[in-house]
C-alpha cells in the first residue's frame, strides 16, 4: 500500500512507471477512472532513466483506487517533484482559466454556459448579481476576459441585462469587454448568417433543430412558410438542400434586411421570398399574397415558442386542406411538457376545424427556465370534414 502527503511543499505528485508498462498504465487509467481527469495536462510528463513520470491530479480517494486497481497489475511509485508547466497546454474550460484569477469563493458564480455568435459572446450572470460589493464589475470583466482567452476567435463580450421583450424579441445588452460592434457573421452547417445581436433575436442553441428539419424528408417543389424567419436560419438551411419555395416572414425590419442579405450571401438550391409584414395580416381579404397562398402550403415552421399557438388559425388558413406538415415550438410547464404541448395544439386546431392527424416527433428541445421546457412537435395536420 502506497500513501503520501500529496500537497507537501506544493510539489507535484507523479506516478513513476517503467517505460515498458507506460502504455498499459494509460489504458488502465482510462478504463478505471473513465471521464475523470487523473493525469495533469498542465504539467509536463518527465523521463527518468527507464521510467516515465506522469504528473497527477490526485486526492486520497484516488490514491487508494490506484493502489487497489492498478497496483495489482503494474508496479509503480508515487513521488514528489517540482512540476514543469506544459507550454503546449491550452485551457479547455472557463473554470480552468479562472482558477488563478478569481478567489475560490467566487468559483460557483462562474456561468456554466454562454452563447458564441461569430466574434461575439453573450453571457448571462445569475448568482453573481446577488453579490453587492464594489468589486462586482471587476469580477465580471475578469470573467469576460477569460472567456475571450478560451474562445480565440471571439473579440467582444456582452452581458444580458434583461429578459426577451417587445414585438422584436430583443434583450438589453451591456458591453463587458472588447469593441462595441454588434454586427457579426455566424457560421452554421455550411451557411453564413450576417446579423446584429442588438437589433434582432438569434439563438445558436437551436443549431440541432435547424439541422434536423433541413435534413428531414422534404419533397421537391414543396411550398413552405417560415412564419417567424428572423435572419433566415431555418429557411436558408432548408433551401440550401432542397428545391423548394419558401415564403419567409418577419415583423422586425432590421431582421428583414439581414434576411435579404443572407439569401444573397448563401448559395441556395431553392427560392426564398422574404417579406417584412405582420403575418396576422395575411388572412385579410385585401391581402393579395394571402389570397395566393390560401390553402396552398405544404409545410409551416412556427418558431415563436412564447406565442406560436396564437397563430394556429393563420397556419390553418395557409395549409392545404388535404393536409400538411407543421413544426411548432412551445414553452410548456415541466410537470408534463410533452402532454401539455400536444393538448395545446389539439385544442387550437379544433378551434379552426382542423385536427392532429399524425405526430412524427414530440420532444423537449432544451430547458428554458426552472419551470418550463422548450418543446417541438412535428406533425401532420388536416382540415376536419364538415
Amino acid at each position: 500500500m502506497i500513501s503520501m502527503a500529496v500537497n507537501e511543499n506544493l510539489k507535484t505528485t507523479f506516478i513513476k512507471v517503467n517505460k515498458k508498462k507506460a502504455q498499459a498504465f494509460i489504458k488502465l487509467i482510462n478504463a478505471i477512472f473513465k471521464n475523470q481527469q487523473i493525469i495533469d495536462k498542465k504539467k509536463r510528463i518527465m523521463h527518468e532513466g527507464e521510467y516515465i513520470l506522469f504528473p497527477l491530479v490526485l486526492g486520497e480517494k484516488n490514491i487508494n483506487k490506484l493502489n487497489e486497481s492498478i497496483g495489482k497489475e503494474i508496479d509503480f511509485q508515487l513521488i514528489l517533484r517540482d512540476g514543469v508547466l506544459n507550454i503546449n497546454y491550452k485551457n479547455k474550460s472557463l473554470s480552468e482559466t479562472l482558477e488563478k484569477i478569481i478567489l475560490p469563493e467566487y468559483y460557483d458564480l462562474i456561468p456554466k454556459s454562454y452563447d458564441v455568435i461569430g466574434h461575439i459572446v453573450i453571457i448571462e450572470f445569475d448568482k453573481i448579481n446577488l453579490l453587492i460589493n464594489e468589486d462586482l464589475n471587476l469580477l465580471k470583466k475578469k470573467i469576460a476576459r477569460a472567456i475571450i482567452s478560451v474562445n480565440k476567435k471571439s473579440r467582444t463580450v456582452y452581458e444580458k441585462k434583461s429578459e426577451i421583450k417587445g414585438p422584436y424579441r430583443l434583450r438589453d445588452l451591456e458591453l463587458l469587454y472588447g469593441d462595441d460592434f454588434s454586427e457579426t457573421i455566424y457560421k452554421e452547417n455550411n451557411c453564413n448568417f450576417k446579423l446584429d445581436v442588438k437589433r434582432m433575436y438569434f439563438s445558436p442553441r437551436l443549431v440541432y433543430e435547424r439541422t434536423r428539419i433541413a435534413s428531414s424528408r422534404i419533397t421537391e417543389n414543396e411550398t413552405i412558410i417560415d412564419m417567424f424567419a428572423g435572419v433566415g436560419p431555418f429557411s436558408i438551411q432548408i433551401a440550401k438542400q432542397h428545391q423548394v419555395k419558401i415564403y419567409a416572414f418577419d415583423l422586425n425590419p432590421y431582421a428583414f434586411e439581414y434576411l435579404k442579405k443572407n439569401i444573397k450571401l448563401n448559395k441556395i438550391e431553392g427560392k426564398i421570398f422574404p417579406y417584412n409584414i405582420d403575418i396576422q395580416n395575411i388572412c385579410n381579404d385585401a391581402n393579395n399574397l394571402g389570397n395566393s397562398l390560401h390553402n396552398q402550403v405544404d409545410r409551416i415552421i412556427m418558431n415563436l415558442p412564447e406565442s406560436s399557438l396564437n397563430f394556429i388559425d393563420i397556419a390553418c388558413y395557409l395549409m392545404k386542406t388535404s393536409g400538411g406538415i407543421l413544426h411548432i415550438y412551445q414553452f410548456c410547464e415541466k410537470s408534463d411538457p410533452l402532454k401539455i404541448a400536444i393538448e395545446n395544439l389539439k385544442t387550437k386546431l379544433k378551434e379552426s376545424n382542423w385536427f392532429l392527424e399524425t405526430i412524427f416527433e414530440c420532444k423537449v428541445v432544451k430547458t428554458y427556465s426552472p419551470k418550463s421546457d422548450l418543446v417541438v412537435i412535428d406533425a401532420a395536420i388536416k382540415q376536419s370534414k364538415t
